[in-house]
């Protein structure tokens, strides 16, 4: 018996609005599971750009402390090579003072310099010259001075001479 002048139709258990905003739901769910997923790439890269860019610095660091060891050397180098330079320039003028300071008349056979001490081998015709001559500026300039005559069958002498500086007042 049929009581309503309507067909009955089939219930759903969602109507139509309701499946509309249930889509738009589960459309934003997937939304930002979508971004959730990009920012979690984004991170992933992020992390790794990290992981490089600490490994660059690191390695210019690294670089960098080379190049000032290098640099430290070569500085060294320098301050060596003027300290040298300096050296022999004053080793060139003591000898060329040295070498103004012997007359004519005493010929010198060999000289060794040392840092505190040197030495004469030469000739010359008397004791005296030599005395008057060399030995006086050599006292005036080194602390010690002794010289040693050998006699030639000439009548002239040879000589040893040995002047020394005290090493506690050249420091």
């Amino acid at each position: 018996m049929n009581y309503s002048f309507t067909q009955p139709g089939k219930k759903t258990i969602l109507k139509k609005v309701s499946r509309i905003w249930w889509g738009y739901i589960f459309l934003t769910l997937f939304i930002f599971a979508g971004f959730v997923a990009m920012l979690k790439v984004q991170g992933y890269f992020m992390q790794q750009n990290e992981k490089a860019a600490l490994e660059a610095q690191q390695q210019m660091l690294k670089q960098i402390k080379e190049y000032q060891e290098m640099m430290i050397i070569e500085e060294e180098k320098v301050q060596f090579e003027a300290y040298a330079v300096n050296q022999n320039k004053m080793l060139q003028e003591s000898v060329e003072n040295l070498f103004d300071l012997i007359p004519e008349q005493i010929t010198l056979n060999k000289i060794q310099m040392e840092q505190y001490q040197l030495t004469l081998y030469g000739t010359t015709p008397s004791k005296q010259i030599y005395t008057f001559l060399l030995e006086v500026p050599l006292r005036s300039i080194f602390n010690q001075s002794r010289a040693d005559f050998y006699m030639l069958p000439n009548g002239w002498y040879n000589f040893v001479s040995i002047s020394k500086l005290n090493q506690e007042e050249v420091q």
